[in-house]
């Protein structure tokens, strides 16, 4: 070969100018409204060891907030405020949010109808509508109130193809707003004599004994119908010499409203959840955070023998906090860089920075697979968002593998790259298109709750991250081509010539970087290969096993078999054709494009058995 030093500068340009360009047109995103003096000083660190009971699992009050909080602004945080503190802030001060943009419109072609159809009134700023089509942040009373948009609702409303169930969204979005159902959700009342399957009670039981109760039929005539959380006194009363609140005495003769409570806890739980209420609407941070922190203090004593492990709670509330730690992304961004270094110029110092910030990434990775776990209560796999990133952690392990065995060979490197670059795109993704991977925790459907889904989808996955590692080496292998490299493959076949330090050639004889690369792609392919057709063959197992039969032609069957087909020509093909390493670099970036069609389409826009994947 006469030019490899050239070749690989142009695929380090290449990756290096595709990454930092990738990296600055999704992170190109609008600027973050600062919080208000008010938000900033509220402390609500103490209800991350707080439990809310909510569609069928015990979760921190953080986790609850940001799921409910989803629904209504999907993944923007409304005026730059935690989503705890904006739960509560539309509980407590509703009003504060009328004609704000905060209602979260998912579809593309829903907002543009929309936003074309509130042009036509003349009296909005342009600028806003532009914003609106960008972020899918509209206010609920344009909604509901301009006849144009009500009438292009209904009648796409009755669209059940293609826009029903974005039209049932927006319509979630704006019920879910409502201070009566946010205060309702918020079970964060223990049952004082249950078990851990009883029913938990809604904070707003409070209300009867000191807390006028929610009533959406009150308000300040918000047209979205929404009411207010009301004190029954008022809050700026002086306190009795036990530090409760007039308010709470008032409500508190007699018998507890919740059977088995404990009268004087009772009293304490009121005072607290009044105290909160009227200092948050005076906008007086201290008493805010005390009355939090007696609130976090006394829910766990209702029942303290179900009472979840508060530890978990607090690490759940601090993997939100920390994004779910997509972040990653960003070291191994750097890897990438050090090992595309090492791998083009073999510079030793390269590589060891290159796998020293690899293993950083993967250890952070590995903290954020198992915190997940572990704050879940099951194996990471039951959503797309756990698919892609754990999908991206099998690649990462699966690399060290690879390494070991080829730490002797002209491969060495290579595999830490692919994975690196694999597990950047799919955190990338993961951090950039949380509509579409929402990272939210939840319960896992009913159909999931077999053996099989940890043996058929971890096997599938893995093998999509190995069909995502080879596409790196074999789009590196093309521009090796096509940078005027010649027609060279892997004498030996992939795993062979992993195993055989000489791959197979004369003594004295070196690898040549063609050989290299799609010896690497051909290591890669051929595992794929395998988990991809136990993968189908466990899929029928356990399709079989839950719908009773083993084949349906679903669509996501269809294209998880014409994935496997593609692989399948390409090891024919590898027999056949003279130029047998163009050829398997071609399949091998076809494949994972069938692969990640398969993961995308097929679970976003078509509908099927698998569509809750």
């Amino acid at each position: 070969m006469k030019h490899p030093t050239r070749v690989y500068v142009v695929v380090a340009i290449l990756l290096g100018a595709l990454s930092y360009y990738t990296a600055q047109r999704l992170s190109d995103r609008p600027s973050r409204p600062t919080p208000s003096e008010f938000a900033r000083a509220v402390d609500l660190s103490p209800l991350d060891r707080v439990a809310v009971h909510s569609d069928g699992r015990l979760r921190s009050f953080e986790s609850h907030a940001h799921v409910f909080m989803r629904y209504v602004s999907g993944p923007h945080q409304v005026l730059g405020q935690r989503r705890g503190f904006t739960y509560l802030d539309m509980m407590f001060r509703p009003e504060r949010y009328d004609g704000l943009d905060v209602i979260f419109v998912k579809s593309k072609p829903v907002r543009m109808y929309m936003a074309q159809r509130l042009g036509e009134r003349g009296d909005l700023d342009p600028a806003r509508l532009a914003r609106f089509e960008s972020t899918g942040l509209i206010s609920s009373e344009l909604i509901m109130t301009d006849p144009g948009v009500r009438e292009l609702m209904a009648r796409l409303g009755r669209d059940a193809m293609r826009a029903a169930r974005a039209v049932e969204e927006v319509q979630s979005a704006i019920h879910v707003r409502s201070p009566a159902l946010l205060v309702d959700r918020l079970r964060m009342i223990p049952p004082p004599r249950g078990d851990e399957k009883s029913a938990w009670i809604s904070i707003v039981t409070l209300s009867q004994s000191g807390v006028a109760p929610m009533d959406a039929t009150h308000g300040h005539g918000h047209s979205h119908g929404h009411g207010h959380v009301h004190v029954g006194h008022d809050h700026d009363h002086d306190h009795d010499h036990h530090g409760h609140s007039h308010a709470a005495h008032a409500g508190a003769p007699g018998a507890p409203v919740i059977p088995g409570l404990d009268p004087a806890l009772g009293v304490r739980l009121t005072s607290a959840w009044t105290d909160l209420i009227g200092a948050w609407r005076a906008e007086d941070a201290e008493r805010v955070n005390a009355a939090v922190a007696r609130l976090a203090e006394q829910l766990p004593q209702v029942n303290a023998a179900i009472y979840p492990n508060q530890s978990r709670l607090a690490w759940e509330s601090r993997y939100f906090h920390l994004n779910n730690m997509t972040w990653v992304w960003l070291v191994y961004l750097v890897s990438v860089a050090l090992l595309l270094m090492a791998v083009v110029y073999r510079w030793p110092w390269a590589r060891r920075a290159g796998v020293g910030v690899f293993l950083i990434a993967f250890s952070l990775q590995t903290v954020a697979f198992f915190l997940r776990w572990y704050v879940s209560g099951r194996f990471p796999n039951s959503n797309m968002f756990e698919a892609v990133t754990t999908a991206a952690w099998f690649g990462a392990l699966g690399a060290f593998a690879f390494e070991y065995f080829a730490r002797q060979t002209p491969m060495r490197n290579l595999f830490f790259l692919t994975s690196a670059v694999a597990s950047m795109a799919a955190l990338m993704a993961a951090h950039f298109l949380p509509v579409q991977l929402n990272p939210t925790i939840g319960n896992m459907m009913p159909i999931l709750h077999d053996v099989w889904l940890y043996i058929h989808v971890n096997v599938t996955i893995f093998s999509y991250a190995l069909i995502g590692m080879a596409a790196v080496t074999a789009t590196m292998y093309l521009l090796y081509r096509f940078g005027g490299g010649p027609p060279d493959f892997a004498r030996v076949g992939g795993a062979a010539s992993m195993i055989m330090r000489d791959g197979g050639r004369k003594s004295g004889e070196k690898a040549t970087p063609g050989e290299v690369l799609d010896g690497a792609t051909m290591v890669l392919m051929e595992l794929a290969f395998v988990l991809l057709w136990a993968g189908l063959v466990m899929g029928a197992i356990w399709a079989d096993h839950s719908w009773g039969r083993p084949w349906g032609w679903d669509p996501k069957e269809v294209f998880a078999l014409a994935t496997f087909l593609v692989f399948a020509v390409l090891i024919h093909v590898r027999f056949k054709v003279r130029d047998k390493g163009l050829w398997t670099a071609i399949l091998a970036i076809i494949g994972c494009a069938v692969m990640l069609f398969n993961w995308t389409v097929i679970n976003f826009v078509i509908t099927g058995l698998h569509s809750y994947a």
